[in-house]
């Protein structure tokens, strides 16, 4: 469970920004929220951003996506010399000399097996040399709430420093040895098997499902993806309340002749030559060729009660959309995870769009699972399907830097005036032109 993400110095963001996904106090709820027992607070299913184009929206969904591939690749796939990837602010002529900030405070929860259980905060600090900064602290819950700090690194010049608290177990020292400039404690502690900081690294690893840009995926893609897909029930099921006038699913598998895998051989092969890279296996080059020889059928039907198979890529697109959204929606309901998505409102009609964000507000979403999207969508500020600090609004100001507020810290006559109130841009978010002209006269 994600209670907070902070960013600064990164696109648009120039200044530190939060978006926090505790529940507000101040607010009366029409739904429960859910409960965070260590701190005795609670947390939000869901949160949306709105703003007009080149608000930042999607630099604030790109930021926890780009947050999880730091912890995730910096140690393993980057040599000792090679630069870290950074987007720093470009409108002034300072930031380019500050490092980029990313944090976030996230919630584990105790089993019986195992009791690392606790909130946690993990940020860093970096520049396209190193990463000057990265801290991990953990909140617990006895008889009182007690905060540690778990480590502390510092890099100055590329001397990577580290200060272990009492609480962190495990081979510190040797994987500080191993701790480069250009990567992450976190992720050197992960590769090197460290037993208490793998955890932490996995959960962001695998709990954050981040789809920025286009969600249609291909027909191979999904057919692949949902040969043997656990939730394939719920998944037809959710398609049929959709009535898109599917009633069925198939996955056709074309079997290829051995002209065509001597030639997939050889042509990947050829490949592997040009970049000088190690020649596949014969039978990884022939596995991954028949598994891109998959193909997902959706099937309708006909007046005449005869049910008939289309193409995937044959269906409309706001079908393959809500399919290609529904399916990691799906994963991250069952495990209690995070899904993050861009332009949850493309290709959608914005009553599908009520329906799949319902499904992380009602009685589907009972592990703790959370949703953070960027949309135009206004149907979901009507009615009481989002709560006011569910809702958060993206601003760029006449310096280019973006800001994100919740509705929480605007004063609104009534919830019913919410929609109304964002169209009319009392609570910002919305463009500035009203008309495009040009002159088209040579």
């Amino acid at each position: 469970m994600l209670l907070r993400f902070g960013v600064a110095n990164f696109r648009s963001i120039r200044d530190h920004q939060e978006l926090l996904l505790t529940a507000s106090t101040r607010i009366s709820r029409k739904r429960p929220a859910m409960p965070v027992p260590t701190l005795r607070e609670d947390a939000v299913p869901v949160v949306a951003v709105y703003g007009a184009n080149a608000s930042g929206k999607t630099n604030l969904i790109a930021a926890i996506g780009e947050m999880q591939r730091h912890i995730v690749l910096s140690h393993k796939s980057r040599d000792a010399t090679d630069p870290i990837p950074r987007e720093h602010f470009r409108l002034d002529g300072v930031s380019s000399r500050q490092p980029t900030r990313m944090d976030c405070t996230f919630v584990i929860e105790n089993s019986e097996a195992d009791s690392s259980g606790g909130i946690y905060e993990y940020g860093f600090e970096f520049t396209a040399e190193e990463y000057s900064k990265e801290w991990l602290l953990r909140t617990v819950r006895g008889q009182r709430q007690t905060t540690r700090t778990l480590f502390e690194r510092e890099t100055v010049d590329g001397d990577v420093k580290v200060r272990f608290g009492g609480q962190l177990q495990g081979q510190n020292r040797a994987t500080a040895n191993l701790t480069r400039a250009n990567s992450l404690f976190l992720s050197a502690a992960a590769q090197n098997n460290h037993p208490q900081l793998a955890k932490l690294h996995q959960h962001i690893a695998k709990c954050w499902m981040v789809l920025s840009g286009k969600t249609i995926t291909s027909d191979f893609q999904i057919a692949e993806r949902l040969s043997g897909y656990p939730h394939m029930e719920q998944l037809m099921r959710a398609i049929r309340q959709a009535d898109l006038g599917i009633v069925g699913t198939g996955v056709v598998e074309f079997e290829p002749n051995k002209e065509q895998i001597d030639a997939i051989k050889k042509a990947t092969k050829a490949v592997a030559a040009l970049f000088n890279e190690p020649f596949p296996q014969d039978d990884a080059i022939e596995d991954e060729f028949r598994q891109r020889l998959k193909r997902f059928r959706f099937t309708h039907s006909g007046v005449d009660n005869i049910d008939r198979a289309f193409s995937y890529d044959l269906e409309s697109e706001g079908t393959r959309t809500l399919t290609s959204l529904l399916i990691p929606a799906l994963d991250v309901l069952s495990s209690g995870s995070l899904l993050v998505v861009d332009e949850l409102d493309s290709s959608l009609h914005p009553r599908l769009v009520q329906a799949f964000v319902s499904l992380f507000k009602g009685e589907s979403n009972s592990n703790g699972a959370q949703l953070i999207c960027a949309t135009h969508d206004t149907s979901l500020l009507g009615g009481d399907l989002l709560e006011l600090d569910e809702v958060w609004m993206a601003e760029k100001a006449r310096d280019g830097a973006s800001s994100f507020t919740p509705l929480t810290d605007y004063r609104l006559r009534s919830r019913d005036d919410l929609e109304r109130a964002y169209r009319h841009g009392r609570v910002g978010g919305v463009p500035t032109g009203r008309d495009l002209t040009v002159d088209l006269v040579g």
